[in-house]
């Protein structure tokens, strides 16, 4: 191999590299959403999601949507991993929760509806 093309090799490889670890989503982007965000500013902040899990229009004409992250953690970690799967909560457009896909299932019994007068 030839000075020329060993460089052309690594400069490839650079690129490949860094377009492959680009398309990963981590884990430290989640630092980046706060509650009360739009659709348009988590997908700033996130990029679009892996899925849409659901989407209702509840009692309280509030429409709900689950949207579906697959997230992998920093560099280097994440060749060796599975990602870990986020679930963010929506309620009329607005991020209201977010979390590890069923991590509020047990509480589910727990929420109460409070009515003042």
């Amino acid at each position: 191999m030839t000075r020329q093309s060993s460089l052309r090799f690594i400069g490839w490889s650079v690129v490949c590299v860094a377009l492959v670890a680009g398309c990963y989503a981590t884990k430290q982007r989640l630092l980046n959403l706060n509650l009360g965000m739009t659709k348009s500013e988590v997908i700033a902040a996130m990029g679009n999601p892996a899925a849409v899990r659901g989407s209702i229009v509840n009692k309280y004409s509030q429409q709900i949507e689950v949207w579906e992250y697959e997230l992998y953690p920093p560099p280097p970690y994440w060749t060796a991993t599975q990602p870990t799967v986020y679930w963010l909560y929506f309620c009329d457009g607005k991020l209201a929760q977010w979390g590890q896909a069923g991590d509020w299932e047990h509480e589910a019994d727990r929420i109460y509806e409070v009515r003042f007068r």
